[in-house]
C-alpha cells in the first residue's frame, strides 16, 4: 500500500498536470511579487546612493558626509532629493559605503534629476535580473532541464529577497550580473580581457562577489583576477586627486561608514555576533577556508565551488535579506550530483529563506528559523565540498 502510493506522487509529480499547476501558481505569485517590486522600486529606491554618487561628482567627499551623520551639504539636486524622501515618510541621509571607484560607476545616473535617475535605475535593475537568468542558464544551471530551470527563476522572482531588492534599489542584481558576464566570457568564451572588465565591475557589491570570485581561484584564471583590480586602483587615486584627500583615506572612510552597519544585516555573521573585531577574525577565516578549498577542490567541481561561495559569502558580512536571490544559482549542483534527499534540502532552504519572512513579516521568531534553516544547510554544503576534496586526494592516492 505504502509502495503503491509513493508510486502514484511519483507519476503524478512527474507529469504534465502537475507542472501545469505548479507553473500556474508560481507564475500568479511571481507576478505579483513583479509588481510590488516595480510598484515600490519606483517610489522608493532608497538605497540607490544616488546621493553619495551626485556628490562625488560635483567634488564632495561624500565619505565625511556620511560620517559627520548631518544631513548632506547643499550641492545642485539633492535638496528636492531629500525632500522627496521626507514627504513619504522616508527622511534619507548620506551613507557611502561603496569605494570611489565603485561609486563611478553610477556616475551616468547622475546627469538625470533624482526622480528621473530613480526610474532608470529600476529599469536597470529589471535588465540586470534579465541578464542574469539568461546567464545563469548559460553558466551554472546549463544541465538543468527547461522546465525546472523556469521553475527555479520563477522562485527567485516570487520570492522575498528579488522583490526587496527591486524595491529598495539595491545594486546586488548589478553585480551579479557582470559577475556571470565573467564567468561566461572567461569560462565559457575564454576571453580574459573582456571579463576581467566585467568582474571589476562586479565588484559594485564586493561583499558577495569578492567570496564568489574564488571560483576563479578554482579555474586558475589568474590573468582575469589580475587585471581586475588596476580600474579601481585608478578610480581611487582620481577621486583622491579631486577631493584633495589621501589615496589611505580613500580607502579607510568607505570602510568606516560600511563597519557603522556591520551588526544591522539579517542572518549573517555580524548580526549574530553585533558586529565587532570577532566577526570580522570569523569572515578572515571563513575566506580563507574557501580559497584553500578552491586550491584543492578537483576540476568538474565547478557547482560545490559556487555553491559554498555563494553560501558563505552571504552571511560572512553585513547584507539583509534581499542579497540573498542569488541562492538560485545552488541548485545547479543538484542537477549534476544526486545526493539523497539532499536536494529537497536545497529546496527547502530556498523556500525558507524567500517566503518564510515574508509571511511572517520577518518577525524575530521567522528570523531565526531561516537563519537555522539557512546555516545548517550552508555547513551541510561545507561538508560535501571537503568530502569532495577529501575523496578526489584518497583516490589520487590509491591510483
Amino acid at each position: 500500500m505504502k509502495d503503491r502510493l509513493k508510486e502514484r506522487i511519483r507519476i503524478f509529480t512527474s507529469g504534465r498536470t502537475f507542472f501545469i499547476i505548479l507553473f500556474g501558481m508560481l507564475g500568479l505569485v511571481a507576478f505579483a511579487s513583479l509588481f510590488a517590486g516595480i510598484k515600490n522600486g519606483a517610489r522608493y529606491s532608497q538605497d540607490f546612493q544616488y546621493d553619495a554618487a551626485k556628490a562625488l561628482a560635483s567634488g564632495t567627499d561624500p565619505y565625511d558626509c556620511s560620517l559627520s551623520g548631518k544631513r548632506s551639504p547643499m550641492i545642485p539636486g539633492l535638496n528636492d532629493y531629500y525632500a522627496y524622501y521626507e514627504s513619504i515618510g522616508a527622511p534619507q541621509r548620506m551613507e557611502a559605503n561603496q569605494f570611489p571607484s565603485l561609486l563611478y560607476l553610477l556616475l551616468p545616473y547622475t546627469f538625470f534629476e533624482a526622480s528621473e535617475a530613480r526610474i532608470l535605475w529600476l529599469i536597470s535593475n529589471l535588465i540586470f535580473t534579465a541578464v542574469i537568468m539568461v546567464l545563469l542558464k548559460l553558466t551554472f544551471l546549463k544541465e538543468t532541464e527547461d522546465r525546472f530551470f523556469a521553475i527555479y527563476m520563477l522562485l527567485m522572482i516570487a520570492g522575498l529577497p528579488w522583490r526587496n531588492q527591486i524595491g529598495v534599489g539595491q545594486h546586488t542584481l548589478f553585480s551579479a550580473a557582470f559577475f556571470l558576464l565573467a564567468v561566461y566570457l572567461s569560462v565559457e568564451k575564454e576571453r580574459p580581457g573582456p571579463a576581467a572588465l566585467a568582474l571589476s565591475i562586479s565588484y559594485f557589491k564586493y561583499t558577495l562577489t569578492v567570496p564568489m570570485a574564488v571560483y576563479f581561484i578554482y579555474k586558475k584564471k589568474w590573468k582575469e583576477l589580475v587585471l581586475s583590480i588596476p580600474l579601481h586602483i585608478a578610480g581611487t587615486a582620481a577621486a583622491a586627486y579631486i577631493l584633495h584627500e589621501s589615496f589611505f583615506d580613500m580607502i579607510i572612510k568607505p570602510l568606516r561608514v560600511a563597519a557603522s552597519l556591520s551588526s544591522s544585516g539579517s542572518i549573517d555573521l555580524g548580526a549574530l555576533m553585533g558586529g565587532g573585531i570577532l566577526s570580522v577574525i570569523v569572515s578572515v577565516l571563513i575566506m580563507i577556508f574557501l580559497m584553500i578549498f578552491a586550491l584543492m577542490c578537483p576540476e568538474g567541481e565547478d557547482n560545490i565551488v559556487i555553491s559554498v561561495c555563494i553560501l558563505w559569502g552571504l552571511v560572512m558580512t553585513y547584507h539583509r535579506l534581499y542579497d540573498f536571490f542569488i541562492l538560485v544559482a545552488v541548485f545547479g549542483y543538484y542537477t549534476v550530483k544526486k545526493e539523497r534527499y539532499a536536494d529537497i534540502f536545497c529546496l527547502l532552504t530556498v523556500c525558507t529563506v524567500f517566503f518564510v519572512p515574508r509571511i511572517f513579516n520577518e518577525s524575530a521568531a521567522s528570523m531565526i528559523v531561516t537563519g537555522v534553516v539557512y546555516y545548517a544547510f550552508t555547513l551541510f554544503m561545507t561538508f560535501l565540498a571537503v568530502r569532495t576534496v577529501r575523496e578526489h586526494r584518497e583516490g589520487g592516492e590509491n591510483g
